[in-house]
């Protein structure tokens, strides 16, 4: 066996008065594998000769990996996951918040070391708690972690630092029903209403997100360049590739999605737009803080400012309270209001499948009751026609 004690760098003899701080390490090669690594929790030589006999056997079986020994749950998070979601995707303001979570749980464990329990334990502290808006946290967000912490899991497995993926064998929360709120049309006569003065910086952004189903981050990343206002299709180039906007419409280059999509303009729309960016040029955006007055920041004050005017209830924690996104609901909603087709839908919002679009696009009071009345709408007679005799 090849193991030893090893203190501040440099290997101690039995003898040396260091003996009792220093760690049980083990070095050999084995079949292309060179192992040198401490062995945590061995007391005595005999325990330290059984870790390294574990690796030994390890190593026979095909399961071994000297990553598994030295990476750490916060470490790994900050140098391989966080940098590959800032990358890659959209969201990545959420998992970064999401993670400090984790990594004030987990801490410095190693990978290999978490185990289905202990992300028992993780739900247990999450569902329930009382977040910054001063409402307990939901299932439904519970599973947001949860699946943050299954992406980090399978990223070390595809790269061989564990063996298996601890939340492959974790059940997730129940949720409840997505949001089915949507703007009426009384409500949005009373906001339009609200939108005047102080606020009416507003009014072209709410008018584009009903119009055309936009999200907010949409809506800031739209440059002049991505909108046709002329009676031939242009190309504009998207990720080295040219995506063709047809005759009065817009082009929506950064989606979640990550794929590129073009949405059709309709009178009131192309007029606000025609408005907004008068002497722009190409690459300047449509809603920036200079030309409109628009951020994240006084999109979300002035919502709430305008909906409190308007007595519309504001905010999920409100019951029937509306939020922002509530307009791009508002606008599927109306689409199937007025008979498109889910698929349509589907396109025009971005989705990626028609559960999600059938998500969005509410059946309203009016649709079902026009299914409703056909039902009692007469149909024709049946005429019998005798038979001709032979």
């Amino acid at each position: 066996m090849a193991v030893f004690k090893r203190y501040k760098g440099r290997r101690i003899k039995p003898s040396h008065q260091a003996w009792a701080k220093a760690k049980w390490w083990t070095e050999f090669s084995l079949r292309g594998h060179y192992v040198l690594q401490s062995i945590a929790g061995a007391r005595t030589r005999a325990q330290a000769e059984r870790a390294e006999s574990n690796i030994r056997e390890s190593i026979y079986n095909g399961k071994y990996n000297k990553g598994c020994g030295t990476d750490r749950f916060s470490e790994f998070v900050d140098t391989a996951y966080l940098p590959w979601a800032k990358d890659n995707k959209k969201s990545y303001g959420h998992d970064e918040g999401r993670a400090e979570t984790l990594k004030e749980f987990f801490g410095n464990r190693q990978l290999r070391d978490i185990t289905p329990m202990q992300i028992e334990r993780l739900k247990s502290t999450l569902l329930g708690k009382e977040t910054y808006r001063g409402t307990p946290r939901k299932g439904s967000t519970v599973n947001r972690y949860l699946q943050l912490l299954s992406k980090i899991f399978s990223m070390a497995y595809d790269n061989g630092l564990i063996e298996t993926n601890p939340c492959r064998r974790v059940r997730k929360e129940k949720e409840g029903g997505r949001r089915e709120r949507y703007l009426t049309y009384d409500e949005e006569a009373r906001l339009m209403k609200a939108l005047t003065g102080k606020l009416s910086y507003l009014l072209p952004a709410v008018v584009i997100s009903l119009g055309t189903g936009l999200r907010k981050t949409e809506q800031l990343n739209l440059k002049v360049g991505h909108i046709n206002f002329g009676n031939v299709p242009v190309f504009y180039p998207v990720n080295g590739k040219e995506v063709e906007i047809l005759p009065n419409w817009l082009l929506v280059s950064e989606s979640k999605s990550q794929r590129p999509r073009i949405i059709p303009m309709n009178p009131v729309v192309r007029a606000t737009l025609l408005d907004l960016i008068q002497d722009a040029t190409g690459d300047e955006f449509v809603f920036s803080f200079a030309r409109a007055g628009l951020s994240e920041a006084t999109i979300r004050k002035g919502f709430r400012e305008a909906c409190k005017w308007a007595e519309i209830p504001c905010g999920q924690t409100k019951a029937g309270g509306l939020v922002w996104h509530d307009l791009r609901h508002t606008f599927a909603t109306r689409l199937r209001e007025q008979g498109s087709h889910e698929l349509d839908i589907m396109q025009v919002m971005g989705h990626s499948s028609v559960n999600m679009t059938a998500s969005y696009a509410h059946g309203t009071p009016a649709v079902m009751q026009r299914a409703v009345d056909r039902l009692s709408e007469k149909r024709g007679e049946v005429v019998e026609f005798g038979r001709k005799a032979g």
